[in-house]
């Protein structure tokens, strides 16, 4: 693989998880002077035992400006630009949290959808209606969001695009090779589609090994009454030049191999799928990935409870 990313972590070692008490989401019921790190950080703490995190809170008017600015103003998010907004991802063991909900409701398909639809409901519960809550599962719509603009404008991601790539001739070098490599009966025949260079988010932890799930809004928590207001983030620049051009090559031309996830050679461990969620999360017919979790919950000795 391709140089190491500056910044990123020793070879042997996870970035360190996120902190948090999981039982202080209750104590965040007012809108002055409200806690947005704080409750960030308490949001971790519920959310470790599902194996997911939350972004560093950002305000609903970064993204949608973005979207305006790079899309015509699609997908946007219906609230008011101030408002404070988090993003929840799954990392590293989130198949677990997949299988053990399977084993309780044995759903028909769209099992990864049910098992973060469980999430966002307990997650509702904990919530103080006072916030003005909007919770949403982000692969499920109408409507649907945009999350590659989220991680970027939360700081939490690198979002690379060719266009970030200063070596024409690296960049047409790949070009030619997607347009030999895309199948016309997938593709069609327009050359412009088949030699488009697709763009992707790189995340400062866990590279690619990671996904957005749930979009969480608290749409009555403004940015003018919140304890310390939130200043968008500098766009994230860590990876190194032979980084980005393998990352981007890979992504392109061998997206199913996962080789691209990884930040450098020595992604740790734990900042990876597991060998069974590489091979689930990579599987695209439901009646295989079902069979996958009729197996998982075969090997649980009762039926696994609720963790939350």
């Amino acid at each position: 693989m391709g140089a190491a990313a500056s910044g990123a972590g020793k070879a042997d070692t996870c970035w360190k998880r996120p902190e948090g008490a999981a039982g202080d989401l209750e104590s965040f019921n007012t809108t002055e002077g409200f806690d947005a790190h704080g409750f960030q950080q308490a949001l971790n703490g519920w959310l470790r035992q599902w194996h997911m995190e939350s972004t560093p809170p950002w305000l609903v008017g970064w993204y949608n400006g973005k979207r305006q600015e790079t899309a015509g103003g699609l997908q946007l998010i219906e609230a008011d630009d101030s408002a404070i907004a988090f993003a929840l991802c799954s990392v590293p063991r989130f198949i677990d949290v997949v299988g053990e909900h399977y084993a309780r409701s044995r759903p028909d398909n769209n099992f990864v959808d049910a098992a973060t639809n469980e999430i966002l409901e307990r997650l509702k519960q904990k919530l103080p209606a006072e916030l003005g809550i909007i919770l949403a599962n982000t692969d499920v719509g109408p409507p649907y969001y945009h999350v590659q603009t989220i991680g970027a404008i939360a700081g939490l991601d690198e979002h690379l695009e060719d266009t970030d790539i200063k070596d024409e001739e690296w960049c047409e070098d790949l070009r030619a090779d997607l347009e030999d490599s895309r199948d016309p009966k997938m593709w069609g025949t327009d050359p412009e589609t088949r030699r488009k260079i697709f763009g992707v988010n790189v995340n400062h932890k866990y590279g690619g090994w990671y996904a957005y799930r749930i979009l969480l809004v608290l749409s009555n928590v403004k940015n003018s009454s919140v304890e310390k207001p939130l200043v968008q983030p500098t766009p994230l620049r860590f990876l190194e030049a032979e980084s980005a051009k393998r990352i981007l090559r890979e992504y392109n031309l061998q997206h199913d191999l996962c080789l691209w996830r990884n930040i450098t050679d020595a992604q740790p461990a734990d900042c990876r799928y597991s060998p069974e969620e590489y091979f689930f999360f990579n599987e695209t017919k439901p009646a295989k990935r079902k069979q996958f979790l009729e197996l998982k919950a075969a090997n649980y000795a009762e039926v696994p409870k609720l963790r939350a």
